[in-house]
């Protein structure tokens, strides 16, 4: 405030540079002060910166609205820029804030004697000065508001205006022409409402004031406005009013006035007879003024609304009066006027002789006048009528005169209407393109005269043009066009008529959605206008719509309507349209009598009219309707008068078009013949009068007519001639349209190159003309003669084009639909059935819309064909029984039968196959009654594959020697060779081998006599296939090689231009390649052969997204061909090429088990599994170093075992090749390659496996589920406790069950030294060995393959050792090396992005009762429950309520379970999901959010999925015995369900599959599948394990704990609370694995292997308990504490983490024992401090409380840092330590605001990069930090400690600027500075936002 007096003084002296710093400085203070503002504005403007004082003036006045001194400093600086308008508006809006300012009013004069109004503006003023009435706001506002106006300046006037009133007056009078001329303003600026209201407010100042002429003014204005705005009813009342009051006045002008508004109101709504009356009596009252010119106007008026009325007789009358009176008075042009009314009555009277003749007096009138208008309007008149009459040479003569007269006298709209007369008449003989040249001429005439009627009426009748050339889409273009003018104008009634245009148009484009709104808003607004025959045209519209959907009976009621109107308006051409219609109608109704009444009465309206077209359309439908009620007298009459009407027809085009319309419509009815006929008269009558137009259309018409009799040959000749006429006549549409028509026809005759080349230069046309109809048509024709020469990528490119152009078509849905049906026929040829999917998806949605059945079959079709090749198979099956339903509704046959044929097919692929004999025999049957012998064979060839699927070999062979002699019977090869290769097959199958070689043969001959060289190609591999059975290898390499010929040595690495069938024939012929080779020994030969197959087999493995059983059957060599591939590696020495293809291998296995239990391939993409990679040596070993771990590799092929010992950094150390055979396992054959199920030759450890698991009484074999269940469910009968039931003796009971056996039995460890011989002992030397007897070696990562992740090596040892494998390594497993490498960011996410918060449980207030006990084999840590949950969703899943049809099934409740899940519940603080609160609704909605997630739930395995509960609204669920979340009792009835669930849902609701596992992102470290688990009837096998845990890692999971055989809930219980107690302290899962198994092990009761060997960890070691936050929680704590103390305590415990430092590296040596301390010694040394036993419990440390007297209370050291926060711990004190004393006490004041922690880490970094910069010149370095956080308390003493002050210029702004010399920061503090802040708030990822978003900071100029 201080500075603003200061300023104001500065400026009072006149130093305004001076007062303007001042008020700066002052304004810097206070931002929201307006009377600085304006201070400052006016100091700007008294030196001339009006630019300044304008922007201080506008923010005045936005801090100010209501002070009118803002509004003067507005007007002063933009009347010192000179803005005039503006100056003036804002001293009038300053004087209605403030009429008392003088100077506001004063500044307005003065504005305005400035300003380009002065001329007016200053004799106005001069006259109220001599009235004084100058000084007065309202009229000098009020005046200038009006020259305002009256320059054309509407915004502005109408503001000042506004002010005006604002300002008001007490003159009433006034105040009403303020009204009026606002009302006006406002109208001319389009603000009718508002306009509207003032116009009555002038009405009723003008009413109290008793003011009649003021009245009767305001009553006209308002009656012209609603008359403009359409709103009659409302302008005859005003008008009537303003009549009535004009009567009273008796002034006969006003009357006229008033009369003459009033009829043209009455006309409009329609009342002629009130409009007759009205102009009566104007005519009356003009005729007694005497004045001629009202006379006339009456006389025209009442004139037209006789016309209006269909009176036309009396309008002659009064237009004979009118003429008789213009003769009187001698007046030639009014004469002149009355011959042209006379004129156009006759021409609507249909009398066109007399109208010319009238036209023709008015010329005379014209020519003796020299009137040069009245010739061009008399050469008008007479060319309509000429052109009504048909004589369309005379009356294009007469526009061309009007059209010369015109542009002599510059008439420019003569001109509009004389082009687009002579545009009329070209398009009625045919001439579009000079009709569309003449419309384009108006166009522009129009637009450059600004003529928005005459241009909508331009943009109309091009429109029509294009709807003639019937190119819809720009006739819509168009028509919108206009629309937006017509709307522009307020023309409704041209609104509703261009709606009914555009809507007809959509209809032509079967878009028929958008033609009924477009029509259905055309009907609303001409039954709004009150327009008849509008609205006639709309019904007559709507009833066409419902015609053109077959929705006839819809039609009727909209058409009788139109017939009516029509009838009444007297409108023949209408009435004779829409009686055609309702004839169509009825007679699709089956109403024929009807029909012809109709049809009929349509015969007799054109021949009244003299409407030929119209005679003959309905001639034609009199013969049909008549022949169909068999009245065949009826119908030879009126094909005679058809006959009769084309001689009639004298002028050419007329006679032609007769011909022509008459052809087309028997061409669409199927009557070829009788089209060709009418075809011939056309070509005969068009080459006589030499009309090459109509020539070509009959050329044209030919060549389709004999095209659809089949007759190519003859269409071929036709389309050519039309191409010749159309070259002549240089149409290029034509030449078009004719060399797509031959490229038709030599399509059809097998010419495709022929046809390719036509339909290019058709489309080369297309694209010159700029059409994109024909373009898109082009590219779809071109594409599909492309496919037709298996040219499918070049197919493909077409269709896409196709559909690019056809998407511009918007509006027409057949081009779009057909566009989308072509691009998927072609990702089908290609293969990509997705994509194929996809569009035909578009397809028979479009097909849907446009209601066309014959699409929306087709699209049904191949939407059958898209999902089975992507092995949607019942998808596929519900699409082809759509479409036979549809085809049985339409009664189609043919198309039944291959509907017949595609559900027999889809049948056979789910394996139906009795389903599939059922529809196959339709076919057959449906065939042989329609003869066709096509359909008939494949029938017999569907029957062949189902009976050899069923193994009915014999009939089998008898239908394909049926399809056989069928194919040979008819000449059909193509059909031969098909047979023979499936009797060949047939042969094989049952060992048949030297038929199935004679098969083959004849196959061979077959495809040879046709020249099929890709049948020739399969022949020949399937004989050099039956050879390498029979042992001839040789012979089978010759024999294979011939085959490889034939599909071409060029595509063996170039598949992009092959067809799959291509790619599965030549990949089989490599692969049988490669394996004679291997045979014969020949290992460089085999690798060839086998690498160049392998490229092929993933490539119909990536793009086949589901295979037929051919190619599925060719699939399954795949992992043979892996198989051999690695061992002719490994015989060639080229073991890490080898280790590279087993990699491919198993990544292969994986993604093709989760194929077979019903995952999509689309969905394996999405999650990454059906990645592209090449596995390298330099990549591997890159994965493998980043783990900093060995590697275990395994790989089992053909008989042998593979091991790779791979060290970082080191590589392949060792590598092992093992035959089986060698260590006792039998072999498999290698024959078995080729047989039907090949698991034996790629799963040979199979059975070894299995002996292993029975001796640890864990295989069942042959076992009933109600034994088995009954089995293990005695561990909750025995009436022992749970907690010390021997798990010995209950997998003895499950033993004996299974074996036999009686009582428990020694362990057999002969197995497990077998397979530790085999798979360990040969690396042993290699493998990594601990540092000290008894110590872990460390980590090592196994990556198993086949059933060796059925092996429990944590078990394995070598006979004489005593430690298990587990006990030597901290064991791992990985699926592949691929998942070693490390994940992108978004799938290493954390829920809600936070870590988790103190799992100890460890409240700071009461630390010493919280502790953890010390971890030892004999006892295992627990952890208390605590009040509050984690922040964390841990899920726990137990026991959920299976439905009892499942537990009749196969599933068993799981009572046991529960107490497992409440105890990892209370170790992890949180509820579980148990009964039917664990339903699959609510598990899958928590596993997208949890850290860890444990399932004690039942597993199907043999299908991979997890048995939870059914939602609760599912069927057979019950809520209301429901229990509560983490409710339930340990108990239940053996076979009994919990939560009895009574009927059967569907599984989908309750059982969780890989499937939907792989389509969620799930976010957890950890996913546990519980060992308590029941075991199932199918076995658990290595593929369906690895389903299971695949699908976990690919959703998200980095970690997953799977069991591999079922335990008791005792063993599993102890198990889980080892391992997660574990966790809870910081382990890695490998660790703690290891550890929960050495608890189980060490315990007598469970010691049995099958309680604790069974468990695998797959996937990344993990540390799940992250403290990081807890351990800044302690941190904050600590520092609440008194200076001297928290120092203290920071040292203490800063020396407590560098002794556990040293220990683990000493304990990794080897060297020492655990190590402990005195709690009471380090209490003694903290003192008081809180919060330091959380901080050493999130590092490691552990509490042993006082158990006894003499043993105290002890502190365990960490024996691991798994977690790194002990590390960390060492940094975060180290850094706190090192910070000056008073900072640390800031510091514990800014811990209690943990929001503005990122600010304060921003501030100090930015802080040290400036004194570290090496730009840095400055002694001064500057940083900024937000106002908020500056304002915490604590940051200023903090900032001050690291040598940091505020800039006091900046205290008060948003950023505080902090400045320090660069010589006083030292950068090591700046940086202990920084790590406080992270120790004291946390990690900054999990920081808390800063409430106000700081992103970047202001930089400094010292910089």
């Amino acid at each position: 405030m201080d500075e603003g007096l200061a300023s104001r003084g500065a400026q009072s002296e006149g130093d305004f540079q001076q007062a303007i710093d001042r008020f700066t400085e002052a304004i810097t203070l206070n931002r929201n002060d307006h009377v600085l503002f304006s201070n400052r504005s006016y100091a700007y403007a008294k030196m001339g910166r009006f630019t300044e004082a304008l922007e201080d003036a506008k923010r005045c006045q936005e801090l100010k609205p209501d002070w009118s001194k803002a509004y003067y400093r507005l007007g002063v600086a933009q009347l010192g820029l000179g803005q005039f308008e503006e100056a003036i508006v804002a001293f009038a809006e300053g004087l209605a804030a403030d009429p008392k300012q003088a100077p506001m009013l004063n500044g307005l004069t003065e504005t305005m004697l400035k300003s380009p109004f002065r001329a007016n503006f200053q004799p106005k003023l001069e006259r109220f000065e001599g009235f004084k009435l100058d000084k007065s706001p309202f009229i000098i506002a009020s005046v200038v508001g009006q020259e305002l106006q009256s320059a054309n300046r509407l915004e502005a006037s109408m503001k000042v205006l506004e002010a005006a009133r604002e300002i008001g007056t007490d003159s009433l009078k006034l105040e009403a022409s303020l009204m009026q001329a606002l009302g006006r303003v406002h109208w001319a600026l389009g603000n009718r409402e508002k306009a509207l209201e003032y116009m009555e407010r002038d009405l009723k100042i003008n009413e109290s004031l008793q003011d009649s002429v003021g009245q009767c003014r305001a009553l006209d204005n308002l009656g012209v406005a609603f008359f403009s705005m359409g709103r009659y009813k409302d302008a005859i009342q005003r008008h009537s009013a303003q009549c009535n009051l004009a009567y009273a006045l008796q002034e006969p002008l006003n009357i006229i006035n008033a009369l003459t508004h009033l009829g043209n109101a009455f006309e409009k709504t329609g009342d002629h007879v009130q409009a007759i009356r009205t102009y009566k009596e104007s005519l009356k009252f003009a005729k007694e003024q005497g004045s001629n010119e009202l006379i006339f106007q009456a006389y025209v008026n009442l004139g037209n609304a006789f016309i209006s009325s269909g009176e036309v007789e009396k309008a002659m009358t009064i237009h004979h009066h009118h003429l008789t009176f213009a003769k009187e008075t001698k007046d030639k042009r009014e004469e002149a006027e009355a011959y042209a009314l006379l004129g156009h009555a006759c021409f609507i009277k249909s009398n066109f002789e007399q109208s010319i003749m009238f036209y023709q007096q008015l010329l005379t009138v014209a020519v003796h006048t020299s009137d040069m208008k009245l010739k061009s309007r008399a050469y008008a008149g007479m060319g309509q009528a000429n052109r009504s009459m048909g004589n369309l040479f005379h009356a294009q003569s007469c526009h061309e005169q009007q059209l010369k007269l015109c542009k002599d006298t510059g008439d420019e709209l003569g001109q509009i209407d004389s082009l687009t007369q002579l545009g009329h008449i070209h398009k009625s003989s045919g001439k579009l393109s000079a009709a569309m040249q003449h419309y384009n001429e108006s166009l522009e005439l129009a637009q450059k005269v600004k003529n928005r009627e005459a241009e909508g009426m331009a943009y109309a009748n091009l429109g029509g043009c294009y709807v003639s050339l019937g190119n819809f889409r720009e006739a819509v273009v168009f028509y919108q066009k206009e629309l937006a003018i017509s709307r522009e104008v307020g023309n409704m009634k041209s609104q509703s008529s261009t709606l009914g245009h555009i809507g007809m148009a959509y209809l032509a484009l079967e878009n028929m959605d958008l033609a009924m709104q477009h029509l259905q808003k055309s009907l609303e607004l001409a039954q709004q206008v009150q327009e008849k025959d509008v609205e006639c045209q709309a019904l007559g519209n709507l009833g066409q719509y419902y015609t053109t959907s077959r929705g006839y009976e819809e039609a009727v009621p909209y058409l009788e309507k139109a017939l009516r109107l029509a009838q009444e308006l007297k409108d023949h051409t209408i009435e004779s349209k829409v009686c055609h219609s309702l004839g169509v109608c009825h007679e699709a109704l089956g109403n024929y009598q009807q029909a012809i009444q109709y049809y009929q009465h349509d015969f007799l309206v054109a021949k009244e009219t003299q409407d030929r077209e119209g005679m003959t359309k309905a001639c034609e439908k009199l013969i049909r309707a008549n022949n169909e009620v068999g009245d065949r007298e009826q119908a030879d009459v009126y094909q005679k008068k058809l006959l009769n009407i084309a001689e009639e027809i004298q002028n050419t085009s007329g006679k032609c078009s007769f011909w022509n319309q008459v052809a087309e419509d028997l061409l669409h009815s199927g009557d070829y013949d009788r089209a060709i006929e009418f075809y011939q008269n056309l070509l005969k009558e068009a080459k006589k009068e030499q009309h090459q137009s109509f020539e070509g259309l009959a050329y044209c018409g030919l060549g389709n007519a004999y095209l659809a009799r089949g007759d190519y040959e003859h269409a071929l000749s036709y389309h050519q001639r039309d191409l010749q006429v159309r070259k002549v006549a240089g149409d290029l549409m034509g030449e078009s349209n004719a060399y797509a028509n031959m490229g038709a026809a030599q399509n059809s005759l097998g010419s495709h190159q022929q046809a390719v080349d036509c339909y290019e230069r058709s489309l080369a046309m297309a694209k010159q003309l700029n059409n994109p109809t024909l373009i898109t048509k082009a590219y779809g024709c071109l594409g599909i003669v492309l496919r037709n020469m298996k040219n499918f990528h070049k197919a493909l490119t077409n269709h896409k084009l196709q559909l690019q152009t056809a998407l511009q078509l918007k509006e027409s849905l057949v081009e779009q639909a057909n566009a989308y049906a072509n691009l998927g026929d072609s990702y089908e040829a290609v293969g990509d059935y997705l994509q194929s999917a996809h569009n035909h998806e578009q397809h028979l949605v479009l097909s849907r819309k446009i209601q066309n059945v014959a699409m929306e079959m087709r699209a049904l079709s191949s939407l059958g064909r898209a999902h089975r090749g992507l092995g949607n198979l019942t998808t596929a099956k519900s699409f082809f029984e759509e479409q036979l339903k549809m085809a049985l509704s339409q009664g189609d046959e043919y198309i039944e039968a291959e509907c017949y044929a595609d559900v027999g097919g889809i049948h056979m692929l789910l394996g139906e196959y009795h389903n599939a004999l059922e529809a196959y025999t339709r076919q057959l049957q449906l065939a042989r009654s329609l003869e066709d012998v096509f359909s008939e064979a494949l029938a017999a060839c569907g029957l062949g594959e189902v009976h050899a699927r069923l193994g009915n070999s014999r009939e089998a062979l008898d239908y394909h020697k049926l399809d056989l002699q069928i194919c040979s019977s008819k000449s059909l090869p193509e059909g031969e060779a098909r047979a023979y290769g499936n009797i060949a097959d047939t042969y094989e199958s049952i060992g048949e081998y030297k038929l199935a070689v004679a098969s083959r043969e004849k196959q061979i001959h077959t495809a040879d006599m046709i020249d099929d060289s890709f049948t020739k190609a399969l022949a020949f591999t399937g004989l050099g296939k039956i050879y390498i059975k029979l042992g001839d290898h040789h012979h089978a390499l010759t024999i294979l090689k011939q085959a490889l010929a034939l599909v071409g040595e060029q595509n063996a690495s170039n598949t992009d231009q092959q067809t799959q069938a291509e790619i599965e024939v030549e990949a089989k012929i490599r692969f049988f390649l490669g394996q004679a080779h291997y045979y014969l020994d020949h290992f460089d030969h085999a690798l060839s052969s086998l690498q160049k197959a392998l490229p092929l087999f993933e490539h119909m493995r990536q793009n086949v997204g589901s295979y037929d059983h051919g190619t599925k059957h060719t699939l399954e060599l795949h992992a043979v061909l892996f198989q051999t591939l690695v061992n002719t590696l490994v015989r060639l020495n080229k073991v890490e090429e080898a280790l590279e293809i087993a990699e491919l291998e198993r990544n292969r296995a994986i993604t093709d088990a989760l194929v077979e239990r019903g995952v999509g391939r689309q969905s394996l993409k999405d999650c990454g599994l059906m990645k592209q990679y090449v596995p390298q040596s330099s990549w591997i070993q890159d994965a493998i170093n980043s783990i900093q771990c060995p590697v275990l590799y395994f790989a089992i092929a053909l008989n042998h075992v593979f091991v790779w010992l791979i060290h970082p950094h080191s590589g392949i150390v060792q590598f092992q090749r093992l035959d089986m055979m060698d260590f006792g396992i039998p072999s498999s054959d290698a024959s078995s390659v080729f047989s039907e199920n090949s698991s034996s030759y790629t799963q040979p450890l199979t059975d070894t496996v299995s002996s292993l698991r029975e001796t640890l009484g864990v295989e069942h074999r042959r076992q009933s589920l109600k034994s088995l269940n009954s089995a293990m469910s005695d561990d909750l009968d025995s009436g022992e406790d749970p907690e010390v039931t021997s798990l010995n003796s209950s997998y003895s009971r499950v033993e004996s069950v299974g074996m036999n056996h009686k009582g428990p039995r020694p362990l057999n460890l002969q197995p497990v030294h077998e397979l530790y011989d085999l798979l360990i002992r040969p690396l042993e030397c290699a493998l990594p060995q601990p540092k000290a007897p008894g110590k872990v070696a460390g980590q090592l990562i196994v990556v198993p393959d086949k059933d060796l992740y059925l092996v429990p090596f944590g078990l394995l040892k070598g006979e004489g050792m005593t430690e298990h494998l587990y006990e030597r390594f901290h064991l791992q497993f990985y699926p592949s090396l691929q998942s070693l490498v490390p994940r992108s960011p978004k799938h290493s996410m954390t829920p809600n992005s936070q870590s988790f918060t103190s799992l100890s449980g460890l409240p700071v207030s009461e630390p010493q009762d919280r502790f953890l006990g010390p971890l030892s084999p004999a006892t295992s840590p627990t952890i208390p429950s605590r009040a509050h949950p984690s922040p964390f969703s841990h899920l726990i899943v137990g026991n959920p309520a299976v439905p009892i049809s499942a537990v009749e099934c196969e599933w068993q409740p799981l009572t046991g379970a529960e107490k497992e899940v409440h105890l990892i519940s209370d170790l992890l603080v949180t509820k579980p999901l148990i009964g039917k609160a664990a339903s699959k609704e609510k598990v899958v909605q928590k596993m997208t959010d949890a850290l860890s997630i444990h399932f004690a739930t039942n597993i199907s395995w043999s299908t991979s999925n997890i048995v939870l509960a059914p939602s609760r609204d599912a069927p057979g669920s019950h809520g209301d015995d429901e229990r509560g979340v983490g409710e339930g009792s340990s108990s239940g009835r053996r076979g009994e369900a919990d939560g009895a669930i009574n009927s059967m849902p569907d599984p989908g609701e309750y059982l969780l599959s890989v499937g939907e596992i792989l389509s969620m992102k799930i976010p957890a470290k950890l996913v546990v599948l519980s060992g308590c688990h029941r075991r199932e009837v199918a076995r658990l096998t290595s593929k369906s394990l690895m389903c299971m845990v695949q699908a976990l890692l690919a959703s998200g999971v980095e970690c997953v704990l799977v069991p591999l055989w079922p335990a008791t809930f005792q063993a599993s219980r102890l198990m889980m609370n080892a391992f997660y107690s574990s966790l809870a302290i910081g382990s890695k899962t490998s660790r703690a694995l290891s550890y929960a198994m050495q608890v189980v092990h060490n315990n007598g009761k469970y010691s049995h292997p099958s309680n604790w060997a069974g468990y695998f960890l797959i996937g990344r070691d993990v540390v799940l308990m992250d403290r990081g936050k807890d351990l800044a929680k302690s941190v904050r704590c600590i520092l609440q504490s008194p200076l001297d103390y928290l120092i203290a305590a920071l040292k203490t415990l800063q020396a407590m983490i560098v002794s556990a430092l040293k220990h683990l590296t000493q304990l990794q040596n080897g060297t020492v024992e655990p190590k402990y301390t005195a709690r009471q010694s380090i209490e003694s040394k903290i003192g008081t401090v809180h919060g330091w036993e959380e901080l050493l419990s999130c590092t490691g440390f552990h509490f042993i409380s006082q158990l006894k007297k003499e043993v105290p209370a002890t502190i365990l050291f960490p024996e691991h840092d798994d977690s790194g926060l002990l590390r960390k711990c060492q940094k975060h004190l180290e850094a706190l330590l090192g910070l000056p004393s008073p900072c640390l006490k800031a510091l514990a004041s800014l811990s209690k605001n943990p929001s503005i922690a990122r600010c304060l880490l921003a501030t100090l970094r930015g802080a040290r990069a400036r004194v570290e910069s090496p730009d840095n010149s400055s002694s001064v370095v500057q940083v900024d930090i937000e106002r908020e956080a500056w304002d915490t308390a604590g940051c200023l003493e903090f900032f001050r400690r690291l040598q940091f002050e505020a800039v006091p210029s900046t205290l008060s702004a948003q950023w505080v600027t902090l400045s320090a010399q660069v010589g006083k920061v030292d950068t090591k503090v700046l940086h202990f500075a920084s790590t406080s802040i992270i120790t004291v708030f946390g990690p900054e990822e999990l920081m808390e936002p800063a409430p106000r978003k700081a992103q970047q900071m202001k930089t400094s100029g010292t910089l």
